[in-house]
């Protein structure tokens, strides 16, 4: 019997009473994940709740024709105890507008439950129930350490089936854009997160809360969204004090930077927050800061984006006064504002109504009708502005539709930049059409533009900024 033979014969030997070996350690392992998960559901059931919600009527549509229409309806959700005394934080969407609000224990007692406060502009809520003995309490992580790619365990009553357990993984850190809350910087997770669920705990292996479980994108879609649990310790403290959470205000409308208006604004890269309308007399105009400004700094703290800049104005008390620094013009300008209360009314989003108009005097660039404004215009337009060129007409699908010009708005200013100028950007205020066709013979055909834009509407002006893209047929 040759060498090579006998070598091979005992690998084949080692591979087949290695396998065994492999496998009963791969389900050793397996059996020490399954005990971990048994675990983390042993320790954090006791300390999830359901809710149940009776709606107020004037809340809810009702007709003669809807079943029952003089019965009482519910909802349902979820909450996590915080504290031995019965401290319960869910979502304000559970809560709000509600009659009557029953808590139901691990152990199915019920209870009735008052809410101490909420925070609709992060849609956390504080509730409490007088349970007449110590409960079990839900340990907190350190949302801020979270990392994607680590499991996480959704807990509550999805459809009502209550205290469901579901395991996925963080699949997304700081998201907004979800359309749920005002300030959004949602943990993503694939957990199964279903209606119901609202209000209930996200927990990492440890079985400590990462997160309170708030909205999915669709049902079904394998997506779902909860708040970090580190916004929730600072908002609990104020909603258990005085039942608000009282934030900074600084007075502007922001929108986000793109690549094109990094460029025009002759800024290094498409961060920050552009300044559109300002409050008349609010704490950031008074400071000087300027529609068309780009927020890059506040208190210290890079600005990332809008909803950066949101969270961190939001999470300022009010009369705290924080350095703000802007970049005007291409150089970097420093003010001091003195923040004042967050209102409660929202910034209106009203589309300004069309006019009519016979056979206007019209010049057309690049897919837009531009006419002198007048008073007649004003009037229909539900504008204040005394000067500009009114859009009179947008053709559909071409670049200005596209760039977000509509009928009924109103061209104030134009920004561009020259070749061999530098980053200095060249603003021009639009008073009249004579203004736009002198701009146009100053700058290479096609080049793009950055538009002031003002539209009315019923709570007043409007102003954006939108990237012009080839600013010329």
């Amino acid at each position: 019997m040759n060498y090579r033979f006998i070598t091979s014969m005992l690998l084949m030997l080692f591979v087949s009473s290695a396998a065994p070996a492999q496998a009963s350690l791969g389900i050793d392992y397996m059996r020490k994940i399954e005990g971990a998960f048994t675990q983390i559901a042993e320790s954090v059931k006791p300390t999830v709740v359901s809710i149940r919600a009776e709606r107020k009527k004037e809340t809810i549509q009702q007709t003669p024709r809807s079943p029952h229409p003089n019965m009482p309806l519910f909802s349902s959700g979820s909450g996590v105890i915080i504290d031995p005394a019965g401290y319960i934080l869910t979502n304000n969407h559970v809560v709000s507008n509600t009659r009557r609000l029953r808590v139901r224990l691990w152990d199915e007692s019920a209870h009735w439950a008052k809410v101490v406060g909420t925070d609709r502009y992060t849609d956390l809520a504080l509730i409490k129930i007088n349970p007449h003995r110590k409960l079990p309490v839900a340990k907190f992580g350190d949302s801020d350490k979270v990392k994607v790619g680590q499991w996480s365990i959704a807990v509550g009553d999805p459809f009502g089936i209550t205290r469901t357990f579901t395991v996925g993984v963080v699949s997304g850190m700081g998201r907004s854009g979800v359309g749920v809350a005002r300030y959004e910087h949602f943990i993503q997770t694939d957990a199964a997160i279903n209606r119901g669920n609202s209000g209930g705990p996200l927990v990492n292996i440890d079985g400590q809360v990462i997160g309170i479980n708030t909205a999915i994108p669709a049902p079904g879609s394998g997506l779902g969204f909860a708040i970090p649990v580190n916004m929730a310790k600072d908002v609990i403290k104020y909603l258990r004090r005085s039942g608000n959470f009282p934030r900074g205000y600084l007075g502007v409308s922001i929108q986000p930077v793109s690549q094109d208006m990094a460029y025009l604004l002759g800024l290094s890269g498409a961060k920050g927050a552009l300044v559109g309308s300002l409050l008349k007399d609010g704490p950031a105009e008074g400071a000087g800061i300027r529609m068309g400004d780009v927020i890059v700094r506040l208190g210290g703290t890079r600005v990332v984006d809008t909803a950066h800049l949101q969270r961190l104005v939001g999470w300022t008390p009010p009369g705290d006064a924080v350095a703000v620094e802007v970049v005007r013009n291409a150089q970097r300008k420093k003010f001091m504002v003195k923040l004042v209360r967050l209102p409660e009314q929202e910034t209106a989003n009203a589309k300004a109504q069309p006019s009519e108009i016979d056979e206007p005097e019209t010049r057309k660039n690049y897919g837009v009708a531009l006419e002198n404004l007048t008073d007649e215009l004003k009037e229909k337009g539900k504008l204040e502005t005394d000067g500009g060129v009114y859009i009179s007409d947008v053709e559909e699908g071409s670049r200005a539709y596209y760039d977000g010009l509509r009928e009924g708005m109103v061209i104030r200013g134009l920004t561009y930049r020259l070749p061999g100028n530098g980053k200095t950007p060249i603003r021009v205020s639009i008073e009249k059409l004579e203004d736009v066709e002198a701009l146009l013979k100053k700058i290479p055909a096609g080049a793009n533009v950055l538009g002031q834009v003002v539209r009315g509407t019923d709570r007043g002006e409007r102003t954006f900024f939108a990237v012009l893209h080839g600013f010329r047929r």
